[in-house]
């Protein structure tokens, strides 16, 4: 395991560990824009430079793409490397719109972090912008493309990760392009992720626009409920409205990222003829009283017809809701409880 010094301070780290990571076990975030850990490296942004002052690699090199190894001495803080980190903002801002007052990713934009902590707040560049038309990608993703950075995320999210191969990249040079070839709704169930996934404010959550910044919301912790997988999940409300659900992290359940149905699926939960009350055959009910009313309707039929009359079907699937033994079977003439047997479902 190599051992090395980052900003004088030693780290020991697993093979193949790259040094922005390595840094990081330090507390030591360097910038970034195209680096992910659920994605890899692939030096397209330039911004995660550092000083490697000695060791087997010297100069100015990216941290995301040179494997932490014995000896080396990294500083972070080297002033070439800060004036070089400086410099490459500014150019990724050069055909920028600096739209932050309307954009949707303002307060939680990560290009907006790292141009104000680099220190660019000066626009130099007079010449006249490049601009794209945006393309509509359905009612669920928003396309902002004038505010790319070309860190080239959202395609290797898109086609390696999630492998659909509808959203690419087109174009060349300061003309790329990331979008599809026409527009249309977004194929893949996981597109969602381009969301959280894109470090600017080219691809936002559509059905939360509008609504507020970062700041606005109230934020907790949740777990999603559509399936029995358990993800972790970010709520925001706001008004006593949910208004937004972002993946959260978790390496043993879904990593970085969750379906479009658990990001999106959240309408139920503040529609207006949403049933606020336990309901039956019309009328309000006790909750006690339906579930022991359809407990005796199911003896009813068990009773007439043999237990093998009445079927449970599950799936692990279904939502955690949903996901339960099936109560015991109780009956003014069904003697002691007993519980159907599950059936062998596959899924």
């Amino acid at each position: 395991m190599p051992t090395l010094k980052i900003d004088d301070r030693e780290v020991t780290v697993p093979q193949g560990t790259k040094v922005i990571e390595a840094a990081q076990r330090l507390g030591i975030v360097i910038p970034r824009f195209c680096f992910h850990p659920a994605l890899g490296s692939v030096g397209a942004c330039r911004v995660c430079a550092v000083a490697f002052k000695e060791g087997p690699v010297k100069g100015i090199q990216m941290s995301c793409m040179v494997d932490a190894q014995d000896g080396m001495v990294v500083s972070t803080t080297d002033a070439e490397a800060v004036d070089f980190r400086r410099h490459v903002i500014e150019f990724l801002m050069l055909n920028h719109p600096h739209d932050c007052p309307v954009c949707d990713e303002g307060g939680h934009c990560l290009l907006q972090d790292l141009t104000v902590a680099g220190g660019h707040g000066m626009r130099r560049y007079l010449g006249r912008k490049r601009t794209h038309r945006n393309q509509s990608l359905g009612p669920l993703v928003q396309h902002e493309m004038n505010r790319c950075i070309q860190c080239y995320r959202c395609v290797r999210f898109y086609q390696e990760f999630s492998g659909y191969r509808d959203l690419g990249v087109m174009g060349i040079g300061s003309r790329v392009y990331f979008g599809r070839v026409a527009s249309g709704t977004l194929e893949s169930p996981f597109a969602g992720n381009l969301i959280d996934i894109c470090p600017t404010g080219v691809f936002t959550d559509k059905p939360s626009r509008f609504f507020g910044r970062r700041w606005d919301f109230q934020r907790q912790p949740s777990v999603c409920l559509h399936c029995s997988l358990g993800c972790n999940l970010t709520a925001s409300a706001r008004y006593r409205q949910v208004v937004r659900h972002e993946a959260r992290f978790h390496p043993a359940v879904n990593g970085h990222f969750i379906c479009d149905r658990g990001r999106f699926g959240y309408a139920y939960a503040s529609a207006p003829d949403r049933p606020r009350r336990a309901m039956a055959v019309g009328k309000p009910a006790a909750v006690s009283e339906i579930m022991d009313a359809a407990g005796d309707a199911l003896q009813r039929v068990a009773e007439a017809s043999g237990p093998e009359s009445v079927a449970v079907m599950v799936s692990p699937r279904c939502s955690l809701e949903t996901w339960r033994w099936p109560r015991p079977l109780r009956g003014k003439k069904a003697g002691p409880a007993r519980s159907l047997p599950l059936p062998n479902v596959k899924c």
